[in-house]
């Protein structure tokens, strides 16, 4: 990418109430473009509106945003609860470094956080983390949260990792660890917002501590191939939500392929412009008419600022609309992770289940036989009662699974809603934006055009 991402100087605060994925505004950095890029990138505008509405936001701790959905059957007792305590919860990556040089070299970002939230041990925390650190984590807290829908990290790329571990000492970051900076921004910012996983210990260990993240023992990707014996599907629920997370998936991912065209296109529509104009602007020099010079250099130069407005558009629309699609991607793929881990859980009942019918048939067998042995009998007996035990505690951990999974799934109904409604009306109002400013330089530019006396 030419472009460079956008600035995030505000650091947005996020919470349960409202963790829809906080954009960052793109400033601008040409300086002489004038009202035209000052109005579209600074100063008053729909933008700035955006981010002051999303400063500072006030959570509650406890709250899930799927029981804005669900009606009010709580019991008296549990109406005398004392409430969750709120809190706020700010948090920025900056300052990606490269650290050695060649293959041994990586990475670190530069994570602050802010939080009023009494858990934690401190009021502000900074710490540097590199990408593994984030990688370890997302992966131990799905594995230690199980039926969760855990926030993704960005993926990896081992091309791209490669091409920034051999750039020359001293060079720019590429725009792939920009890129990566604030996708674990948001990683992060969900992290924050979810009312399990903000005050899990390992989260705590990795704002806290500069102690290295935990590799998981498990493979993280097996929870998603598909099993050899499948459970026994027993909630429709379960398998219709199974089925909308596929097509969704498959959905986000073509949207995602559209939404990369689009923000080529304006790339290349930006180039061509600039080119239209640096061309134009050479034929003025040729002509002899000094009106009409100045008039041609007048053309050249609001296509100049046009191209640069497609330009900027273009970096927007990446930031602003094709990371957040591709996060959602990413995002279902969680969600299949938990219903593959409540699958787990289905799967082992109907095992204990299985086996309790088994012992109790032994059983039953052993006490109908002509010569029955009481020895042999009260040992299949007590089998047959252990098989009971764990049939049962099998139950309850596939009964708080399901229930778990199916509220988280609820929540991320919810908030894939807010997060969408959010993406499309800032996608809107920046694309009118543009070409208001665009529609606006052509219109004070025409009077000067018709004026040219031939």
């Amino acid at each position: 990418m030419s472009d460079e991402p956008p600035k995030d100087d505000v650091t947005n605060e996020v919470s349960l109430e409202d963790d829809a994925t906080n954009e960052v505004s793109l400033e601008d950095d040409d300086g002489g473009d004038g009202d035209l890029a000052s109005q579209m990138f600074g100063g008053e505008g729909a933008q700035d509106d955006k981010e002051d509405e999303g400063d500072e936001v006030t959570a509650t701790g406890g709250d899930d945003v799927a029981a804005d959905a669900e009606a009010p059957t709580a019991a008296p007792a549990a109406a005398k609860a004392e409430p969750p305590k709120p809190y706020t919860f700010s948090i920025k990556i900056s300052d990606p470094e490269r650290i050695g040089d060649g293959m041994t070299s990586y990475v670190v970002y530069k994570i602050m956080a802010k939080t009023n939230k009494d858990t934690f041990s401190s009021p502000e925390m900074s710490v540097n983390r590199r990408f593994t650190d984030f990688f370890n984590l997302q992966r131990m807290l799905s594995f230690n949260h199980p039926g969760v829908i855990v926030p993704p990290c960005p993926p990896k790329d081992a091309v791209a990792n490669t091409f920034v571990k051999f750039k020359s000492a001293g060079t720019e970051l590429t725009p792939f660890v920009e890129t990566r900076q604030y996708g674990l921004q948001r990683f992060l910012r969900r992290l924050v917002a979810h009312p399990a996983l903000v005050d899990d210990p390992l989260f705590h260990q990795f704002l806290e501590t500069d102690d290295k993240m935990p590799a998981p023992k498990k493979d993280y990707a097996a929870l998603l191939a598909p099993m050899k014996f499948p459970a026994i599907e027993i909630d429709e629920w379960f398998d219709d939500k199974s089925r909308e997370l596929t097509i969704l998936e498959r959905q986000l991912k073509k949207l995602h392929t559209a939404i990369a065209a689009l923000c080529d296109g304006r790339r290349e529509l930006s180039l061509s412009t600039t080119k239209f104009a640096e061309s134009f602007a050479a034929l003025a020099e040729a002509e002899e008419l000094k009106q009409l010079t100045a008039a041609m250099h007048r053309l050249a130069d609001v296509e100049a600022k046009v191209a640069k407005l497609h330009s900027k558009q273009a970096t927007r629309d990446y930031y602003d609309f094709s990371e957040i699609v591709a996060d959602y991607a990413q995002l279902v793929a969680s969600a299949k992770v938990a219903l593959a881990q409540r699958s787990e859980k289905l799967k082992a009942l109907q095992n204990s289940e299985e086996n309790l019918t088994k012992k109790k048939e032994a059983h039953e067998r052993l006490k109908a036989a002509k010569e029955p042995k009481p020895d042999k009998i009260e040992a299949a007996d007590k089998e047959a009662q252990d098989a009971d035990v764990r049939m049962k505690e099998a139950r309850d951990r596939y009964m708080d699974i399901a229930r778990l999974c199916k509220k988280e799934l609820e929540r991320f109904d919810i908030i894939k809603i807010r997060d969408f409604q959010q993406m499309c009306v800032t996608y809107i109002e920046e694309v009118m934006n543009m070409e208001q400013l665009i529609m606006k330089e052509w219109e004070s530019f025409l009077p000067e055009a018709k004026a040219i006396v031939v």
